[in-house]
């Protein structure tokens, strides 16, 4: 496809049927090959990780309509709504109810965060992503009881990867059942492995610098 010099390079899920090695290979020999090319790269494809190491900029597809169309930074940090937050990988959002222009209620998650930024018009939602919840120290004598944006939480069931768990956490008391959660967190194994021998409850901090506001476009 390079050998005839064409202005636009499209790739369609390039790498979709490789296994990890091969295709950590490959994408290093494109990644390599672009860096002198001098037309247009469009790669369409769902892999997010794959679509954040190859591309400075995004565009961001639903039902055949453009959500957004900005550098990648821009998108992964602000998404700005439900939808965009949703296919950049976020898995946790709330309905809120605003209380203040900092405070607002995450109705799911039946509790009230503080925030630091200025609330968007017509806000909607919150949202959080599961690498960025934070574990607190288990000794509770640690900890304020009034701590901003910090709350018990028991382990209703997780998801082991080979390098990573999903924890499934429901909050303010022991769940009722398997589905019986509020937030999904990521950690890392080493970070599960030190984690899972504490006793319930933990604690969770939802940093209001990580906290995603939201408009609903459905709405």
């Amino acid at each position: 496809s390079l050998a005839s010099e064409p202005d636009v390079l499209l790739l369609d899920e390039p790498f979709s049927a490789l296994d990890t090695h091969l295709r950590s290979q490959i994408e290093q020999q494109l990644l390599a090959r672009l860096q002198t090319y001098q037309g247009i790269t469009l790669l369409v494809t769902h892999n997010l990780e794959e679509a954040y190491r190859f591309c400075e900029y995004l565009l961001v597809l639903n039902r055949g309509q453009a959500l957004a169309h900005a550098p990648k930074h821009h998108i992964f940090e602000q998404p700005k709504t439900v939808d965009i937050a949703r296919l950049t990988g976020c898995k946790n959002f709330s309905p809120v109810v605003v209380h203040s222009p900092y405070q607002v209620e995450a109705q799911n998650w039946r509790c009230i965060l503080n925030i630091i930024e200025p609330l968007p018009p017509h806000l909607t939602h919150i949202g959080i992503r599961a690498h960025q919840v934070t574990f607190l120290a288990v000794d509770t004598s640690l900890i304020e009881p009034t701590a901003v944006n910090t709350f018990n939480c028991w382990l209703t069931t997780t998801s082991e990867t080979p390098h990573r768990m999903t924890l499934y956490l429901k909050l303010h008391q022991p769940p009722s059942s398997l589905h019986d959660y509020h937030l999904q967190v990521e950690v890392l194994k080493e970070k599960w492995f030190s984690l899972q021998g504490e006793p319930l409850p933990w604690k969770v901090f939802l940093d209001p610098r990580r906290l995603i506001l939201l408009v609903d476009d459905a709405g």
